[in-house]
């Protein structure tokens, strides 16, 4: 008996020993850099990695609509598995998200790399001494299944790869604080469990020629707490900068043209709304930093330069483990406690009165007349470079702010408002009793919604004005106090003016509809009334037909005018429901 034991144990030892010395090149590296793997064959590597190494765990964050499991990658040299046990032991958490764009596979094949380093042959394993790493292989797991060599057309390598959006034809990175899509759904539970102290999103530009290997983005504007700004501006920025410029692989912000096809007429940046990774990051108090690697580079420049980089951000992360989590908890510290009545920016622009000019790496360049387009054939000669001296318009302006209340109040039955805020992780309270209160809100005039959609949705504008009015608000109505981490998020989605409000996405487009009408010959007896009672009504009357030819010229519009001046007319017609406390109240809350 004791001898078919140790043979089974030799067994199972040999078998260990076997798949411990396995080939760990990735599927990219064995393609001679020049492809990428598909979904199955990422996720099997993973398990390799969680069967060989008791530092790494594979899970899922979720299941995308095509019923693919979200992976998960968690590394930690103590084992430490859990967010609770991460956060006790003192590590930084830095989460390294890929192919959320699945054709842009660079982050991918580049992370994939990284964590074997680390864990298998654990040349970089110094990189986890204080960090824990959460690395998503594919965030974009259905779309990177649409496979194939032509979904890229700007695009330099791999062969084949993934689609920009998912199967739902949503494009996840238009979708952070709107969560429409069942991968954001998730990817935002797994934020707000772990909440991470670092976070980079992976991606491949489009755009111009030019020799940097690789731009990215990095909020460091007014939509960003002070202490992660100093911290961006003093340490991050530079660290990376220099790193990654003695490794021959030069930076330079994510920018556009002026004019898009003219290089010469100079560089823009700007701030970017929640709906993106880094603006994202930043009403979340985090820094979110985008690699964005050139396109036209080759495959393999491209993801060695994202791998030097996300090397040089964990050992930024060891190197100021404390200074980050301190930024982090100061961030959150300032913005739970000390915005309510502050004017909060939520419209950034970006400048172009001022500039400042800097050398930017570029190509030699020709434009010549275009037969076939009938403007200007750019040619971008790669082989050429070139410096340009150039403005740069980066300084970024607030062009509309808000003044943060104690408190917002969302009537039950709007349950997307209350649970899309939950998604993003705001604490919601509940009223225990009917009462009524004073409040400041809105009424709106004029909506306008876009033509065509934009990401599922026609798009509303309108013009508001603010109203001060006394309210019933039943018992279970959401009480959200500003006294949370998270008041840049709820100040951004409930805000009219804010660029990713929910109204602005027209989550509330049925508070423009007119639900009930009249009659004509009702409406000519209600106006003659009206009329009789009071004669100031006749002059507003009089003077409206005589400046407004075309209110003068619609029956439907003339009788109107009384409809809406009646107690018939819907009062809540354009109003919006959410009220706002701008002072302390005692209310009466659920348990």
């Amino acid at each position: 008996m004791r001898g078919l034991i140790l043979i089974i144990f030799i067994s199972f030892f040999i078998s260990g020993l076997s798949w411990a010395s396995k080939d760990w090149q990735t599927y990219y590296e064995k393609s001679d850099f020049k492809k990428t793997p598909r979904y199955a064959e990422t996720m099997d590597y993973c398990r390799r990695l969680d069967y060989a190494s008791k530092w790494v765990k594979l899970t899922s964050f979720g299941k995308s609509p095509q019923g693919r499991e979200l992976p998960l990658l968690i590394i930690d040299k103590h084992g430490n598995f859990a967010p609770e046990k991460v956060r006790k032991s003192g590590n930084v958490i830095v989460l390294v998200q890929a192919a959320i764009h699945a054709g842009e596979s660079d982050g991918k094949d580049a992370g994939l790399m990284l964590v074997r380093d680390m864990v298998i042959s654990k040349k970089l394993d110094r990189l986890l001494d204080k960090v824990t790493f959460l690395f998503i292989p594919i965030f974009n797991v259905d779309g990177h299944e649409r496979f194939g060599p032509y979904n890229r057309i700007n695009q330099n390598g791999p062969e084949e790869m993934g689609w920009r959006v998912t199967a739902q034809n949503l494009n996840l990175n238009r979708d952070y604080l709107k969560a429409d899509a069942p991968e954001m759904q998730a990817w935002l539970k797994m934020f707000d469990n772990w909440l991470p102290d670092l976070m980079v999103d992976c991606h491949v530009t489009d755009g111009a020629d030019y020799q940097y290997a690789i731009t990215y983005g990095l909020e460091d504007s007014q939509n960003v707490a002070g202490p992660l700004r100093e911290f961006s501006d003093d340490f991050l920025e530079p660290y990376l900068d220099q790193k990654m410029a003695a490794d021959n692989f030069p930076m330079f912000p994510y920018i556009m043209f002026k004019n898009w096809n003219d290089i010469r007429s100079g560089l823009v940046s700007g701030a970017a709304s929640p709906r993106y990774s880094t603006g994202y990051g930043a009403v979340q108090n985090r820094i979110f930093y985008l690699i964005e690697t050139h396109m036209l580079k080759d495959y393999r420049t491209r993801v060695t330069a994202t791998e030097h980089l996300l090397i040089h951000m964990l050992e930024l992360a060891n190197q100021d483990a404390g200074k980050l989590k301190e930024v982090n908890r100061m961030a959150d510290e300032q913005t739970a406690k000390s915005l309510t009545g502050r004017y909060l920016p939520l419209v950034l622009k970006t400048s172009m009165k001022d500039s400042t000019f800097i050398n930017f790496l570029g190509v030699k360049y020709d434009r010549i007349p275009s037969e076939i387009s009938g403007a200007d054939w750019v040619i971008y000669h790669a082989d050429q470079p070139k410096t340009y001296r150039m403005p740069l318009f980066n300084k970024v302006e607030v062009s509309d702010s808000v003044k943060v209340p104690y408190a917002y109040l969302i009537p039950a039955e709007w349950t997307f408002a209350i649970e899309k805020l939950q998604l993003n992780g705001v604490k919601i309270r509940y009223l225990a009793n009917d009462t009524t209160l004073s409040v400041s809100s809105y009424r709106f005039s004029n909506p306008q919604w876009q033509e065509k959609p934009f990401e599922g949705h026609h798009r509303v504008s309108f013009q508001m004005d603010t109203v001060s009015e006394r309210r019933a608000y039943p018992a279970g109505t959401a009480v959200i106090f500003l006294n949370q981490r998270t008041n840049r998020v709820i100040v951004n989605a409930l805000e009219p003016k804010g660029p990713d409000s929910f109204i602005s996405w027209g989550f509330w487009d049925t508070i423009f509809e007119r639900k009930e009408y009249s009659e004509g010959y009702v409406l000519e007896k209600l106006a003659r009334k009206m009329l009789a009672e009071d004669p100031a009504l006749m002059e507003e009357f009089e003077e409206k037909v005589a400046t407004d030819s075309s209110f003068a010229a619609s029956s439907r519009e003339r009788l109107n005018f009384f409809y809406e001046r009646s107690p018939y007319w819907d009062k809540q017609i354009n109003l919006y429901p959410v009220g706002k406390l701008m002072h302390p109240v005692s209310l009466r809350l659920k348990n």
